[in-house]
């Protein structure tokens, strides 16, 4: 059930994946928004506790707020240049050719928390999910409409003889 104690890593999708774990474990333990940058803070190890300390030093006594302390954790482990990869993938997110629909499910939640102003409301998360969907429906489409055709080409041709 816990969260794991963090070291610090020089690969975001780590980091990423602890802060969710993280993340999990205080909405379950309905940890406050004070007691939460401590509760991080007391997993930190290592490279991490030693960039913390470096960070704190910055800040008066008690002043770091809950979102700067989000900040800088990002900032340091989830850098922006990884952030707006993430988005981009989101924004370029296609259903491939191999993959079901639950697997593109799964990549399209995965993927929206870093473009939440493409995904605002349950409409916009219905019509992003979808324009993927109808283009391949189309294409699908049209093939079995040329298949159509062909083969009512060939039954009337059939027909004439």
């Amino acid at each position: 059930m816990g969260a794991t104690e963090f070291e610090g890593t020089l690969d975001p999708e780590i980091a990423e994946r602890w802060w969710e774990k993280v993340e999990d474990v205080m909405n379950l333990i309905s940890c406050t928004l004070e007691n939460r940058l401590k509760y991080v803070v007391s997993l930190f190890v290592g490279n991490a506790l030693i960039w913390w300390r470096s960070v704190k030093r910055g800040y008066e006594p008690g002043e770091i707020t809950w979102a700067e302390f989000q900040k800088e954790f990002d900032d340091k482990y989830r850098p922006k240049m990884y952030r707006d990869k993430k988005r981009m993938e989101f924004l370029n997110l296609v259903q491939g050719d191999n993959q079901t629909v639950a697997e593109y499910e799964l990549r399209f939640a995965a993927l929206a928390k870093y473009a939440p102003e493409a995904v605002v409301t349950q409409e916009d998360r219905c019509y992003r999910f979808e324009q993927d969907y109808d283009q391949r429906l189309e294409r699908v489409l049209q093939l079995e409409l040329r298949i159509l055709k062909l083969l009512l080409s060939q039954l009337y041709g059939w027909k004439k003889r």
